[in-house]
């Protein structure tokens, strides 16, 4: 496990600039942001809707198209995050 730790900073709309080479070893492009008290937490949500259907179970993937698969994934992946997110 790599461990690093940065100083970043805000730019002027707020935004939080996650440098390059962490990006980069991170592999994954969507995020969920957590609040306590003062502190952020950052966590990865799979990026790959078939993987976070497909462990919905496989029934669900029968007779379903490639699109209508990640659609579903993808509202799932939503869904799940906005639960995290409303537990703060």
């Amino acid at each position: 496990m790599i461990n690093m730790e940065k100083i970043v900073y805000f730019d002027k709309q707020g935004r939080l600039y996650i440098p390059e080479e962490i990006r980069k070893l991170l592999e994954f492009k969507t995020l969920v942001l957590k609040v306590y008290g003062k502190s952020l937490l950052i966590e990865p949500i799979n990026d790959d809707p078939i993987e976070a259907l497909s462990k919905l179970g496989k029934e669900k993937l029968k007779g379903k198209s490639i699109e209508t698969l990640k659609k579903e994934a993808r509202e799932e992946i939503e869904k799940n995050a906005l639960k995290k997110i409303r537990r703060l």
